[in-house]
């Protein structure tokens, strides 16, 4: 056992400017309270701005996938900071500033910003496992990045909207902010506060890049959880509309989405230190029973279980989140921690994407009598099989660990 693990000043900079990156990376749907406005100035309706939101979520996939793939190896995480947040800056101001772009020119920017904040994750999470090298404190750190993540989710949300009713156009002003990680990055992401990272393993070798079994089954549950979680967000203001016709209501029942996901950040890093790989899938289990409740409520229509529910599944949802990208760090070398978190974004918003056409399916067979039963039955099997596959990682880890080397964990 190592003496107590020290954050250097350095570390606390390079983490400063990390969750700067963090605090804008959920931003691809903030100006989406911009819509009527586009609309009116545009002539466009409603299937075009939801296509200029699925544009930029489109373009992160790629995004993630190559940086994961060169970032720390072919280029350093700074360079790969500065372009990211360039990228962010460059998709955004231009509309901010009111200029007068043609709608092709919208969704020109819109995709930039895309590739921009697709790259945000992989050198966020690749930078903080590298600089975290000791287990419990990297979930720990990570566990912040998503309180982190989920706070500017909520922030840049309500600018965006205290903005865009001045003028729909500077609710692209959340984007200025990119400035901030920007500069901060050049000053604080250097080689002395980032440690380089290696490009042979412990035997002298080239390291590959190669993820366990385990990681790929890992990343499929991944993929299972988010499916459920865009389910909801797909359906569940159409479930509970059923019972009570108020967008009112309705909003601030999805709004408490986040404090689930919030709770569940603060509390993952200390459960990790004890409970290691064993934690994901101790809270997903509160994420399964938060579905029970949602569908509870939906046979029953009582309106306050679907409160309660909300709560769950958002502690769920961020259990995976944050629990996914932090053991797939462990089974890897430091050299291609970055490749695995673009790995981790490509099947995060892959679920996203697949959510859809799932449910349609899930529809289809059950018959238009019984589409939101049908769905919330098959999310909360699919939640039970996830939770089998997870204890299985968590075996698998906890095999992995001891047969590794011992370390200072």
């Amino acid at each position: 056992m190592s003496e107590k693990t020290k954050i250097s000043s350095g570390q606390i900079g390079v983490f400063a400017a990390l969750m700067c990156m963090y605090f804008i990376a959920p931003t691809h749907s903030a100006v989406n309270v911009a819509s009527t406005g586009l609309m009116s100035t545009y002539g466009v309706d409603a299937n075009a701005i939801s296509y200029m939101v699925s544009i930029t979520n489109l373009l992160e996939i790629p995004a993630a996938f190559v940086i994961g793939l060169v970032a720390g190896r072919k280029l350093s995480y700074r360079a790969c900071a500065l372009l990211a947040t360039a990228l962010v800056f460059v998709g955004g101001v231009p509309t901010f500033l009111g200029a007068a772009l043609p709608w092709e020119g919208i969704l020109v920017t819109r995709a930039i910003l895309g590739l921009g904040l697709g790259c945000f994750m992989p050198v966020v999470l690749g930078v903080i496992s590298l600089m975290f090298q000791k287990e419990s404190v990297r979930a720990t750190m990570m566990s912040v990045a998503s309180v982190v993540f989920n706070v500017g989710m909520i922030v840049t949300t309500n600018v965006a909207g205290i903005l865009g009713a001045i003028s729909w156009n500077l609710a692209w002003g959340i984007y200025l902010f990119s400035l901030v990680p920007f500069v901060l990055c050049i000053f604080l992401l250097t080689p002395k506060n980032v440690p380089a990272v290696p490009a042979t393993d412990a035997s002298g070798e080239k390291v590959k890049i190669k993820l366990p079994v385990s990681g790929w089954v890992l990343l499929v549950l991944f993929l299972g959880g988010i499916i459920m979680s865009q389910s909801l967000f797909n359906l569940g203001g159409a479930t509970i509309g059923a019972v009570v016709d108020n967008p009112a209501v309705i909003g601030t029942i999805f709004s408490l989405f986040s404090v689930g996901a919030i709770a569940s950040a603060l509390l993952f890093g200390p459960a990790y230190k004890f409970l290691k790989a064993y934690a994901i899938p101790a809270f997903w289990v509160v994420d399964i029973v938060g579905y029970v409740l949602w569908y509870a409520a939906h046979v029953t229509g009582n309106v306050p279980l679907f409160y309660v529910a909300i709560v769950l599944a958002g502690f769920g949802t961020n259990t995976m989140t944050v629990g996914v990208p932090m053991l797939l760090s462990t089974f890897v070398a430091p050299a291609i921690v970055g490749t695995v978190m673009g790995f981790s974004y490509v099947f995060q918003n892959g679920g996203g994407f697949l959510a859809s056409p799932i449910d349609q399916v899930v529809s289809l067979v059950a018959g238009a009598d019984a589409i939101m039963s049908s769905v919330w039955i098959f999310d909360i099997v699919v939640g039970i099989l996830v939770l089998v596959g997870l204890v299985y990682v968590a075996k698998k880890a906890s095999a992995m660990k001891a047969e590794a080397p011992a370390t200072d964990e």
